[in-house]
């Protein structure tokens, strides 16, 4: 759907992500523009749902069953009332409907539409209208109206950040642990946290995402930061894909063969194994799909709604912490310098960033030679320049600064 939009819609990720404002796309195809009525989307109905302001999954089918929302267009010095149709069709399944008054005044087919809700009223921004994009990039005054949604502070935030900072004071710790865990669990230790499997955060509330800055006294390489991991919900499971469509192959540094599925996962190509993602956002679902010449085979699916979940609990408020390593006679130390501090995620962003490749899919599974299975997960990552799509712009602590 985002794919037929005139305009570049990754642009407006950060915009969207740094007010923190729930937003979700629409781009009226030329036939629903013709008739102002367009597919009421995934990301659409759980805009609506959240806000309290109308919910598809109770609604009737059929037109006695409408409801009408008070809803306004956005232009760059003004909004223009207008109405909003909710409905559900007696044809086929009763496919979620939205209709705006007057949309053909306000945009032409394929702009690309933004909604958002403040009390109860949908707001529409036309983002491929120059003069639109212009107030809001400039701080205008449709930015202003992004605006109309804030929250801020939180005390344990600052006893955490207190914490750390005093463990930054101590100096250089030595690490509890060998190996790339070795940064986090030490951490962890000095905060007096015990190490468990738990999905939920780790320090009231809070989420910790400990990074190495340097290794062995050089900078470390950048590498996509794991989200969370969240095997599929439906289709075949973790190990059925591994059997399925892993090969057998040597890994690295070893001489025996293993049957092995180890790849990235994206939307926009289909990956060595030949499996490929895809969004449905009208029905709600991140699919994997095996792409056989031009065929595509259902495989796997995740329920958006999902995702958006262990999104929410993983990182709700989340302190991303890095640390200077050094090498002392064979064992690491760390040395924790800065802090991101992230909160409330914007995961309506989260299926387009997936579309756009910005968030991918690990998946790491063998067999060994005694044929037990060992896996480490299906990882969704993001790239830390990305990450600010997603979380918005952090507050940044450097504790070697007073």
């Amino acid at each position: 759907m985002l794919a037929m939009s005139d305009i570049n819609t990754e642009q407006f990720f950060p915009i969207f992500a740094n007010t923190g404002v729930p937003v979700a796309f629409l781009v009226p195809t030329p036939t629903g523009y013709e008739k102002s009525i367009m597919d009421a989307t995934g990301p659409v109905r759980e805009l609506l749902k959240n806000a309290k302001l109308h919910d598809y999954e109770v609604q009737g089918q059929g037109p006695e069953h409408k409801v009408m929302a008070e809803s306004y267009f956005v232009f760059p010095d003004r909004i223009q009332e207008t109405a909003a149709s909710l409905y559900r069709p007696v044809t086929k399944k009763g496919d979620p409907r939205i209709w705006f008054k007057d949309l053909k005044r306000y945009c032409n087919p394929c702009n690309l539409l933004a909604l958002i809700t403040i009390e109860n009223r949908i707001y529409v921004i036309n983002l491929s209208n120059p003069m639109v994009t212009s107030s809001l990039r400039s701080k205008g005054y449709v930015y202003d109206i992004l605006l109309e949604a804030a929250h801020k502070d939180q005390l344990v935030a600052n006893e955490l950040l207190q914490k750390i900072q005093a463990i930054h004071n101590q100096g250089f710790l030595p690490s509890i642990t060998r190996g790339d865990p070795g940064v986090g669990d030490t951490l962890e230790h000095a905060l007096g946290i015990n190490r468990n499997n738990s999905k939920a955060p780790d320090y009231k509330g809070i989420e910790l995402k400990t990074t190495r800055l340097t290794r062995n006294g050089s900078s470390r390489q950048t590498t996509r930061i794991t989200l969370f991991a969240k095997v599929p919900d439906e289709g075949m499971t973790y190990r059925e894909i591994v059997d399925h469509y892993g090969k057998i192959q040597i890994p690295s540094g070893s001489t025996v063969a293993r049957l092995q599925l180890y790849e990235t996962f994206r939307v926009s190509r289909p990956n060595a194994y030949d499996l490929v993602l895809e969004v449905d956002q009208n029905n709600d679902r991140l699919r994997m799909l095996h792409q056989e010449d031009k065929l595509r085979k259902y495989v796997s699916a995740w329920y958006l709604n999902t995702l958006k979940q262990a999104m929410l609990l993983k990182h709700h408020e989340t302190f991303w912490v890095k640390a200077v390593s050094e090498n002392r006679d064979g064992r690491e130390w760390f040395r924790y310098d800065k802090i991101l501090h992230t909160k409330n995620p914007n995961t309506s962003l989260l299926a387009p960033l997936l579309e756009t490749d910005k968030i991918t899919v690990d998946l790491a599974g063998h067999y060994k030679p005694d044929g037990r299975f060992r896996d480490h997960g299906m990882l969704f990552k993001i790239m830390p320049n990305d990450l600010p799509l997603l979380l918005g712009k952090p507050i940044e602590y450097d504790l070697t600064r007073p």
